[in-house]
């Protein structure tokens, strides 16, 4: 039982939350397309118990609770999370956030779609995130460390999503922010609620051997959103894009080759893999485990969408794909935390977070994985301190 006062933390990311647009069941011809509608009084529940346990130190969001990525190709995007603050619907989820900030300890580190990418300005957005969240610890550098624990969104290793320095300055906005606004299209559209995910693995099988790779799967993107080469996509306040949705797809056809250049630490096709099999564990174990001796023990990511728990054995060096469900020590853990955004038809989900507890006396740290509301346990292991 983890039952020690002021030992846990708790990890959650992929929140997604989204302005009043987003969940607007009245506007004629366009239907909600937001990610996060269902899931708000769970999620503001959660907040809640999280702040009145006296046994949780610290809430850590490891990115993702804003959205302004998911906005449809013929809407204005968004360039300020006020708008979302400011989105009535968000307030259950808002106020306990801000009581966490004051009286306990929220630290906040940023994912791909809540990075102010569009000015590529942090100290703006931790300016933001202070004054709204007084006392909130905002980790600029994308990265939350604690002794042999360190925790990101993870999409700095993902081919898709990674921030573009190389080719679109000075948004830095990479081809997964036009992929989600051309799927938030559709959605508007239509009204059938898609998983971005679950496309971009089907086209990722599919294309994956085209020698155009990269072109293709964008094209293949713009046709299944009803979307044409000429179909203009707006981008009021963001500067340095052209104006259709085809001009935009050819700023990326060479982000392989520009990856390989300009991206030493992790190989594309291991950043491939990050976004066509959902799983991070294997940039987890390249960055954090197994180069430069690094001396980190446990490694918390998000952005996939998906819980998940792996180990390295105690005296092993490479990774085993089972969950951990026994009682040895582990050399190293890998977990994510999974999402609070609402199921679709082609993928149920459940809500789902990461518990941390250091026990000095037994020299241990604790890592699991749980569901909310139930708090089954998905996921269990600990590592030496």
């Amino acid at each position: 039982m983890m039952t020690n006062v002021g030992t846990k933390r708790i990890f959650i990311s992929d929140i997604h939350m989204g302005d009043a647009r987003s969940q607007d069941t009245s506007q004629a011809g366009c239907y909600p397309y937001g990610w996060f509608r269902f899931n708000i009084l769970k999620l503001a529940n959660f907040l809640t118990e999280q702040l009145n346990a006296p046994e949780v130190a610290e809430v850590v969001i490891l990115g993702d609770l804003f959205d302004e990525w998911v906005i449809p190709t013929n809407q204005d995007p968004l360039t300020s999370f006020q708008d979302i603050c400011d989105n009535p619907n968000n307030k259950p989820v808002i106020e306990p956030l801000k009581e966490l900030a004051k009286e306990k300890i929220l630290s906040y580190v940023p994912g791909n779609h809540d990075m102010a990418l569009f000015t590529n300005d942090q100290d703006g957005n931790q300016t933001f995130m202070k004054k709204n969240f007084p006392g909130i610890r905002y980790h600029d550098n994308g990265v939350y460390c604690r002794g042999r624990l360190v925790a990101e969104h993870g999409h700095r290793y993902c081919l898709f999503n990674a921030s573009d320095s190389w080719d679109n300055l000075p948004s830095l906005l990479p081809m997964g922010y036009f992929l989600s606004r051309m799927v938030a299209y559709k959605v508007s559209t239509t009204g059938i609620p898609e998983d971005y995910y679950d496309i971009l693995i089907n086209l990722i099988d599919l294309y994956k051997n085209y020698p155009n790779f990269v072109e293709s799967l964008y094209e293949a993107f713009r046709k299944d959103a009803g979307l044409k080469k000429r179909s203009r996509i707006k981008m009021t306040g963001i500067g340095g894009f052209p104006a259709t949705v085809g001009a935009i797809g050819s700023r990326y056809e060479h982000l392989i080759p520009y990856w390989k250049q300009n991206r030493p630490d992790i190989p594309w096709g291991l950043a491939l893999s990050g976004e066509g099999l959902r799983n991070l564990s294997l940039a987890a174990d390249y960055i954090y485990f197994s180069l430069f001796g690094s001396t980190q023990n446990i490694v918390i990511f998000g952005h996939t969408h998906v819980w998940d728990l792996k180990r390295h054995p105690f005296l092993a060096a490479a990774p085993k794909k089972q969950v951990i469900r026994f009682k040895l020590p582990c050399r190293a853990i890998y977990a994510n935390c999974g999402t609070w955004i609402d199921s679709t038809p082609s993928c149920p989900r459940i809500c789902t977070y990461v518990e941390t507890r250091e026990d000095a006396a037994a020299g241990r740290h604790y890592v699991r994985v749980l569901d909310f509301p139930d708090k089954n346990v998905l996921g269990h292991g600990y590592v030496n301190l």
